[in-house]
């Protein structure tokens, strides 16, 4: 459980250390009377600008701080075993032969046991780890020259690592944690060139890995080949999909593989492998060049991609649950060196925030900016509600469209916090913004507490905020661009009220408000300088105190996120009920406290759908959806087929849950395709034969027997095709006919019983075969219909 955080530059401290109180000495104390919080200083002495810190949790005391200077100069790793009341300097402890190792910027933490931790050095080939938490270290020298910059541990096995001889372009593996290396492959070229395949679907311990052409590569061409290789990796490799050809680039995530390609112009392009498949052009509706794609998210099996268009746009796309067909989410997103303002909402399902700029022509600059949300995973977005009253209480005068609530988010000046949630504290969300017609350079606190259906001023300027007990307290410190304080803000009832407590005699720069990732301890550490001399400070903060008891059943209430949303109650076809502690209620809920939660089904609404793809929203975010005539598609009748299924324009949200409702109005229309419904010529007469008659509307395709020309009546005998018989009826010279009436009346006679007979039990076959088809169709989820005529209905679907 690791943060990282940006502690950029600095003044440091001098001030005393405090005894550290433990949670449970603090809770006795509460229990007798509610009482303040309590701080324990520590000096760092650091100059560095950077650091990245680690909880080891799980009831664990143990935090780790590494700081960098941003060249690479100078490190020093800091380890606490009393969650913060005093840090020691243990970089000398690392290499005996070394009093002071340079380590890489990053570490590597188990997953599986939080004893584990491996520190890899800057330069050499080398890497220390502990196998108890950092109270002793091995030394682990690497038998090849491998980047320690390069590694990748495999998913929940700390022993298996990949790593990179990035001056010969060899890849390795390692089963031992590093001690030895066996040889993967050559010619593979940088770190972001391989990847471990996903333990959950892939065999155990495959590698998916590029290979370049040295040849080509002499010539310029830097395109590669994907191949994959399992244990014991001695085995020949074995190129994923043969028929993929070379490539730019590849990424792994999940069930999805994502290459990119250029085609001879130089354009690039997408494919994309679902499920390991081979791999399939993606189809992204855009009439602009592309210049580069950007995953930004899988969620719920879709997949959304960020296109990078010729003229400097940035859209967002939505996938189906194959992440070949798209569809667009939301035009010119802002971005900032492939840093975007798109955030998902953690603890409520569904819910993103973005940025986006408002502007006719992609070229401008400095244009207007406005922010915008989705509640159904991007299907549509609408501008975000504003509080009807200030921070003191002052009516607010804002109304959509015309004014709105806009956040800062990551390519903002105040980016540190962005917007603000977490799955411990479902519907809380906090965020930096503004109102106005566009997003201006005055930030305040906002708070939502129902999932960001509606929203309140909590604070005025920005603030360095987190949560602690699972979003029962709520600490905030002055940020660092405004001037230095000594007062930390904090609330029991989600911002309703705030309380001041000093944490410090000497005014402080706070860079990190930083709690143990999961958000569920009372403690709280800030990372702060006081002046331009001596460094680091940590401010380690314990709110147990202020509560004068635990939480009881009678403290909460059920809560579902959409209860309020437009007096709809689900989203993404199901309706969840969390429990949620009563916000004017002053109790504990403890690290322990686990969450309830249940959740139903629900019936389907226009909100489980989204543009499908070669269709838009009318007005760009949430109106119907039209068939986009700048697309070309290809003609589903050219492989001479009667009828296909043509598409409403809207398909079901990727990994919603609904059933019933309104589904059957976004089925597929089942069209036959125009040229079963043109006359044809009858080879044998050389007359002409119109299409069948039909009986008024049927559901589901013609039922027939044998091969018929252009499609069979559905009912009965037709004019200009015989009676579903399957041969051609063939005209008889007037001689032989009339020796047969003549001649034969009796058989004549018979013959009529005979054709009405078999009139019966053709019918009777038909009726069998429309009752088998429909039960197909139910199952296939197809709404069929009959089709009038061969011209496509544009208009868009409306409920």
């Amino acid at each position: 459980m690791t943060s990282r955080h940006n502690l950029t530059n600095g003044i440091p401290l001098q001030d005393i250390v405090k005894q550290f109180p433990s949670l449970e000495h603090s809770l006795q104390r509460s229990r007798r009377q509610a009482a303040g919080p309590n701080t324990t200083t520590v000096v760092l002495n650091d100059q560095n600008s950077y650091g990245l810190i680690h909880y080891s949790g799980d009831y664990s005391q143990v935090i780790f701080v590494l700081t960098w200077q941003p060249a690479l100069v100078n490190t020093n790793l800091y380890r606490s075993s009393n969650y913060g009341a005093t840090f020691t300097n243990i970089e000398s402890q690392l290499d005996p032969s070394d009093r002071n190792p340079l380590l890489w910027p990053y570490f590597y933490t188990s997953t599986t046991n939080n004893n584990f931790l491996a520190f890899p050095h800057a330069t050499r080939s080398q890497m220390y780890i502990t196998r108890d938490e950092g109270v002793t270290f091995t030394r682990v020298n690497f038998s090849q020259p491998i980047n320690p910059r390069s590694l990748q541990w495999y998913p929940g096995e700390d022993n298996w690592i990949l790593g990179l001889n990035t001056q010969s372009d060899v890849l390795y593996v390692t089963q031992d944690t590093g001690t030895s290396w066996t040889l993967v492959d050559n010619y593979v070229d940088t770190p972001q060139d391989f990847q471990w395949g996903d333990p959950t679907i892939d065999p155990a311990h495959i590698v998916y890995y590029n290979v370049y052409n040295p040849t080509d590569r002499s010539r310029g061409n830097y395109t590669v080949h994907l191949y994959t290789k399992q244990p014991p990796f001695t085995n020949a490799a074995q190129e994923f999909d043969p028929n993929l050809g070379r490539h730019d680039d590849f990424l792994l995530l999940g069930h999805y593989i994502f290459v990119q390609q250029t085609d001879p112009s130089g354009s690039p392009f997408l494919k994309v492998s679902y499920n390991r498949n081979p791999f399939q052009r993606a189809q992204i509706p855009s009439t602009f060049g592309h210049v580069n794609y950007i995953v930004s998210h899988i969620n719920n099996l879709q997949a959304l991609v960020i296109v990078q268009h010729v003229q400097g746009q940035y859209n967002l796309y939505l996938s189906d649950s194959s992440a070949v067909y798209y569809s667009m989410s939301l035009p010119d997103l802002v971005q900032s060196s492939y840093i975007f303002d798109l955030q998902w909402i953690e603890g409520v399902n569904g819910t993103m925030v973005a940025n986006q700029y408002v502007r006719s022509d992609p070229s401008q600059t400095n244009s207007p900016i406005r922010t915008l949300i989705t509640f159904n995973n991007g299907g549509r977005w609408r501008l975000i509600e504003p509080p009807d009253v200030d921070v003191n209480g002052n009516a607010v005068n804002c109304e959509p469209p015309s004014c709105s609530l806009h956040f800062f988010m990551d390519t903002s000046d105040y980016f540190r916090l962005g917007v603000y949630a977490q799955d411990s504290a479902p519907g809380l969300i906090v965020a930096h913004g503004s109102l106005g017609a566009q997003l201006s350079s005055d930030p305040d606190v906002y708070i939502s507490r129902n999932g960001g259906i509606t929203w309140s001023e909590t604070l005025s300027n920005s603030w360095g905020l987190n949560y602690l007990d699972h979003g029962g307290l709520l600490v905030a410190a002055r940020d660092y661009h405004q001037a230095p304080s000594t007062v930390l803000k904090y609330s029991v009832d989600e911002g309703l009220h705030w309380q001041d407590y000093t944490f410090s005699n000497v005014n402080a720069y706070i860079f990190g408000v930083i709690t143990e990732p999961g958000e569920t301890t009372t403690i709280v550490s800030l990372y702060g300088w006081t002046n331009g001399a001596s460094g680091w400070i940590v401010w380690t903060v314990n709110f147990a105190s202020v509560f004068s008891r635990y939480c009881t059943d009678n403290d909460y209430y059920t809560w579902s996120p959409w209860d309020e949303r437009f007096g709809q109650a689900c989203t993404l076809g199901y309706h969840i009920n969390i429990e949620r502690r009563i916000n004017n209620v002053t109790c504990l809920n403890s690290r322990s406290y686990v969450r309830e939660t249940n959740f139903e089904i629900c019936p389907c609404t226009s909100e489980d759908y989204e543009c499908d793809y070669g269709f838009f929203h009318v007005d760009g975010l949430t109106g119907p959806c039209v068939k986009d005539r700048d697309i070309s598609q290809s003609d589903p009748c050219a492989t001479g087929g009667i009828s296909y299924n043509q598409s409403t324009g809207y398909r079901l949200i990727a990994g919603d849950l609904c059933s019933g409702g309104v589904e059957q109005y976004f089925y597929p229309v089942l069209t036959y395709c125009c040229s079963s419904q043109q006359p044809t010529t009858d080879p044998t007469t050389g007359t002409t034969q119109g299409p069948p008659a039909t009986t008024g509307t049927t559901q589901g395709p013609p039922a027939t027997t044998g091969t018929t020309q252009g499609s069979s009546a559905t009912t009965g005998i037709t004019q200009g095709s015989s009676a579903m018989t399957g041969t051609t009826q063939k005209p008889v010279t007037g001689t032989n006919e009339q020796a047969i009436t003549v001649n034969n009346s009796a058989t004549a006679v018979l013959g009529t019983l005979f054709a009405l007979a078999l009139v019966v039990i053709l019918a009777f076959v038909a009726v069998v075969a429309t009752i088998f088809i429909m039960r197909k169709l139910k199952k296939r989820r197809y709404l069929s219909v009959a089709a009038t005529d061969c011209e496509e209905d544009d208009s868009p679907l409306t409920l």
